[in-house]
Parts: structure tokens; C-alpha cells; sequence
């Protein structure tokens, strides 16, 4: 059982939110309520760029139904391994706090949670995600960790107060990142390196593009360790093939035809993740 109090911020004036009941409030009576799931919506009407933003009820459930499976469990355990070995290198281990920055259905914050509680070590794991369908997956399936609906551009978590930022796929705010995390905390990003699915878009497109090379290191930032891991995911029926289709970008720009040759023929896919590991300067 996770022991450490969860911690929003306002998303309207910044100022700690606290529960009362059932209904999140600030100094300034800014209220949110509680779901029944046990998330937040802390979402504002113009941080949405449309009724519904983030993944849909459909691509959510395909892309829990594949990762459940332990087809990506290899990245979900380096990236619990790595958390785990920066908390050893703390001195103080105390009022652990671990964020996810796009956590969708909580699948690889749940990994390292557990990863944590096998070395007995008392963490905060928080989560946000601008997908509403998301995010009630998460709260409903992990209820010992806390989940918000909320942009990644504006984290909705004190300034200062994070030990790590996980970032999966997902969009973010450098400045934002910088803001959270505790001065010696560190930025643990997931990307897809450049072989990642080939098999997947060569079957889908005449001419692939590779993935984006992000090489670059974030200002204010420095870079601490790289590494890359690659695996291959054997693809042994049409309901795999399509959940992991639907979770890619892919999925809304191939050709129908396309995307149903793949589904019915296609036996195994690489993966190729780059992780790197940042920490801030001048926090």
C-alpha cells in the first residue's frame, strides 16, 4: 500500500489542492471533484483541443489489452531498473515522489512501483494523462497510485517536488519538467529510435521514414546516461496485430488495404526504444 499522500496543484492559480471529501479545493475555493475511479479531471476548457483529447475508449483498450500481455515488458523493467538505481544513489530516501508525464493506463509506472516495493522503499507514484479514457483506467486498475486528467504542458504537481519525470511518447514542457523536479531529480525519456517497427511500416507504406532522431539535449539540462533497447515481439494473432497498429500514428494514415495485409499476415515486429536520462542544472 502506497503510504505517501497524493499532491495536486491548482491548475487556475497554482496554489496545493486539498481533499476534502470528495472534492478537491484550493486557498482560492478553485474545487474539482473526485471521480468515483479515484482521478482528478484538472483539465482546463482551454487547455482542450477538442470534446474528447488524447487516445479514444478504442485505442485505449487495444493498447492496455497489448502491453498487459508483457509485450513491451523489457523497456517497462530497464526503465524500473533505472529508477531504482538513481534512488540507491540518494542519501535521502525519504518522501520518494515518481511522476508520469503521459502515464495513459498506468502500465509502466505500475512496473516500477512494484519494481520499488521489492527494495522496500516508500514512493509517491503520481500520473497524468489528457485522455479522460486513459486516466480512468489507470485510477480504476492501480488505486495506489494517484492520476489526473491534466496537459503535460502545465503538470499540475508542486514546483520542486519530484524526484524523476518519466516521459513515454509523450509531448512535453522542458520548462515544466525543469520546474518539478526536486534538484537532484532526473528526466527519464522514452522515444522510438530509428528501427523501431520497421517491419510494421514497411508493410504499410512504399517509402518509411525513419523516426525522429532526438540527439539534442534539452536546455538546461544534461544528459546522464543513454542507452537503447531493442527486442522483437513475435505477433501470433490478428487481435495483437491490431491493438499494437492501433497504437501507433500509423494507424490513421495508412490505407485501409494496407492496414488489413498487415493485420492478417504480419509474424513479428522489432522494437527499438532510445532512453536517456536527464538531470537539471540550476534548479
Amino acid at each position: 500500500m502506497n503510504s505517501v499522500p497524493a499532491s495536486w496543484n491548482c491548475p487556475t492559480c497554482h496554489n496545493v489542492l486539498v481533499l476534502e471529501t470528495n472534492t478537491w479545493r484550493c486557498k482560492n475555493n478553485h474545487s474539482f471533484d473526485l471521480a468515483k475511479e479515484g482521478y482528478v479531471n484538472l483539465l482546463l476548457a482551454h487547455q482542450k483541443n477538442s470534446k474528447e483529447p488524447g487516445d479514444n475508449k478504442a485505442m485505449v483498450n487495444a493498447r492496455r489489452a497489448f502491453l498487459e500481455q508483457g509485450h513491451y515488458l523489457p523497456l517497462a523493467e530497464t526503465v524500473a531498473r533505472i529508477f531504482a538505481e538513481y534512488v540507491e544513489s540518494l542519501e535521502d530516501k525519504s518522501e520518494l515522489a515518481f511522476f508520469d508525464a503521459g502515464c495513459g493506463e498506468g502500465y509502466y509506472s505500475n512496473v516500477v512501483s512494484k519494481h520499488i516495493q521489492t527494495l522496500e522503499h516508500v514512493c509517491r507514484f503520481s500520473g497524468i494523462d489528457i485522455s479522460k479514457n486513459a486516466v480512468l483506467k489507470a485510477a480504476k486498475k492501480y488505486p495506489d497510485s494517484f492520476f489526473a486528467v491534466a496537459s503535460t504542458y502545465q503538470l499540475p504537481v508542486a514546483t520542486h517536488s519530484q524526484d524523476a519525470v518519466l516521459q513515454i511518447f509523450a509531448p512535453s514542457s522542458e520548462h515544466e519538467i525543469r520546474r518539478v523536479l526536486k534538484s537532484t531529480g532526473v528526466w527519464i525519456t522514452v522515444n522510438p529510435a530509428s528501427n523501431h517497427l520497421q517491419e510494421m511500416k514497411q508493410a504499410l507504406y512504399d517509402t518509411p521514414t525513419e523516426n525522429k532522431d532526438h540527439s539534442d539535449i534539452p536546455e538546461g539540462f544534461e544528459l546522464t546516461k543513454h542507452q537503447n533497447v531493442s527486442f522483437t515481439v513475435p505477433l501470433t494473432t490478428e487481435a495483437v496485430r491490431e491493438s499494437l497498429l492501433m497504437m501507433t500514428p500509423y494507424y490513421w494514415t495508412a490505407t485501409p488495404d494496407k492496414k488489413q495485409f498487415l493485420i492478417e499476415s504480419l509474424e513479428l515486429v522489432t522494437t527499438d526504444f532510445d532512453i536517456r536520462v536527464y538531470q537539471s542544472f540550476g534548479n
